[in-house]
């Protein structure tokens, strides 16, 4: 692991979809505690489906292991 990964291009090229996807994640989670189940994206409320709290984990951790794998190999 390098000294300067924080200052690495290519780890923010991969760490910020991730932070906005765990944004997301966070969002459509705290959804579910609403009464009509709806998160707003974008400013456009989204009514939650059965796969999108998943999807979106499932996208969150790959991008994540994506930036701790850019880290750890470089």
């Amino acid at each position: 692991m390098s000294e300067t990964w924080i200052a690495d291009p290519v780890f923010w090229i991969f760490a910020l979809p991730a932070l906005a996807a765990s944004g997301l994640l966070i969002q459509m989670i705290l959804s579910l505690f609403s009464c009509c189940g709806t998160f707003t994206l974008r400013g456009h409320p989204i009514l939650l489906k059965w796969w999108m709290i998943p999807g979106t984990a499932l996208l969150c951790g790959f991008l994540w292991t994506l930036a701790v794998s850019w880290i750890a190999f470089s």
